[in-house]
């Protein structure tokens, strides 16, 4: 089930992050980023916007990365504005959940039909999670087809042939030696004489 966060709220509800704290929001969204690779969950994160955007906005406030989006309000907006359209936007209310301790805001999206869970309750379960090392049996198990794929591209590279050593040049006496040794052979077979 997705999840859709109220991202500043979220920060000021984590016990080791500040709202006064320039980088709270990369700290945020890389926890959330962990938690979606952890759990599978698809996540919208929503923040109020940030003071160094391009007033005009476009399409510079928002990005995704994996099953992560992050969304910054336009200037003239609250997050609290853009949960509430993404909220009407959505056909199905009761397939996503809001994470906000913001009564407000949680009391309209509970009468759309959202789900609400409060921050604090998600940052305990966000921390838990990405503390928790993985059972045994999570552990992903590789396919005979997929070792054998793998095993083929991580494979030891072959040695490359080594060149032969060069042969030492003979000395003179070994040279005439050798091209006596030939003409014998010669006379040998030819039936002739010795000389």
């Amino acid at each position: 089930m997705p999840l859709l966060i109220d991202g500043h709220n979220l920060i000021g509800h984590t016990p080791d992050l500040s709202l006064s704290d320039p980088n709270d929001e990369a700290k945020l969204i890389a926890r959330l980023k962990a938690y979606s690779a952890r759990t599978g969950r698809a996540i919208t994160v929503v923040f109020d916007p940030d003071p160094e955007a391009d007033p005009a906005g476009f399409d510079y406030n928002r990005f995704r990365d994996g099953r992560l989006e992050v969304i910054y309000a336009q200037a003239w907006q609250k997050a609290d504005d853009v949960i509430r359209e993404i909220v009407g936007e959505v056909k199905d209310r009761r397939g996503i959940i809001l994470v906000t301790s913001d009564g407000a805001l949680a009391n309209f999206t509970r009468q759309c039909g959202v789900r609400v869970r409060s921050s604090e309750a998600f940052e305990r379960e966000m921390r838990q999670t990405l503390l928790a090392t993985p059972e045994e049996d999570e552990k992903p198990v590789a396919s005979p087809s997929e070792i054998s794929l793998w095993a083929g591209v991580f494979q030891e590279p072959k040695p490359a042939p080594q060149p032969r050593p060069a042969t030492p040049p003979l000395s003179p006496q070994e040279r005439k030696r050798q091209r006596r040794m030939a003409q014998l052979k010669k006379q040998v077979r030819g039936g002739g004489q010795l000389r």
